[in-house]
């Protein structure tokens, strides 16, 4: 029940700031984060990030739930379904508070091409409901390197955000709003007594 509490609240937080944003009484706090990230800019950070924000991209992540379920398909581990379930809440949750919201992307730079609206972040929400869900079925079990992996992963989750403000398509507070909800989200998914074991699946 204190989870379904928690979830709720950082679901509900994420909206009520995505009506503050939209008010731009976020916009001092947007400007400082921006004009800090962008202080990185140069042509090779412009292509570090291009490949960190692809790792969050609607392409390679429905790539990644494919491979996903031809394992699941194929070794028949029921645990992976969380995986695309969590990807498809994402893509559905994003687009409806984006209409909801309706809030026009930075009038920035922009280093790639982006159309819809700006909060929350589509790359921020899939980021954590993509790889945290990963996060969350490696830390059910006890795999090697398990502790070297969840770091990669948060750094991932950390970096695509850290991206869509340097690559100028969204600001600080749609990524922060992106985090809150998503992480409302995968809460909500999280099994935390499950006695199912990724390794005893295996054998």
């Amino acid at each position: 029940m204190k989870k379904r509490i928690i979830a709720g609240s950082l679901i509900v937080i994420g909206i009520i700031f995505g009506v503050i944003a939209k008010l731009n009484l976020t916009s001092d706090l947007d400007t400082f984060i921006y004009n800090i990230i962008i202080k990185m800019q140069s042509d090779s950070v412009t292509q570090i990030f291009k490949a960190i924000t692809f790792l969050a991209s609607t392409k390679f992540i429905l790539c990644l739930n494919i491979i996903a379920l031809i394992i699941y398909i194929i070794k028949k581990r029921g645990y992976l379904l969380l995986i695309p379930v969590n990807s498809i809440f994402s893509v559905v949750s994003n687009n409806l508070i984006k209409f909801l919201i309706k809030r026009p992307r930075p009038n920035v730079l922009r280093l790639v091409t982006e159309t819809n609206y700006s909060y929350p972040s589509g790359h921020a929400m899939i980021s954590v409901l993509f790889y945290g869900t990963i996060i969350t079925l490696l830390n059910r079990n006890n795999i090697k390197y398990r502790k070297i992996i969840n770091i990669i992963l948060m750094l991932i989750i950390l970096l695509v955000g850290v991206s869509r403000i340097y690559l100028g398509v969204h600001y600080a507070s749609d990524i922060i709003g992106g985090y809150l909800i998503s992480t409302g989200i995968l809460l909500f998914t999280k099994k935390e007594n499950n006695n199912e074991s990724i390794n005893n699946r295996s054998k």
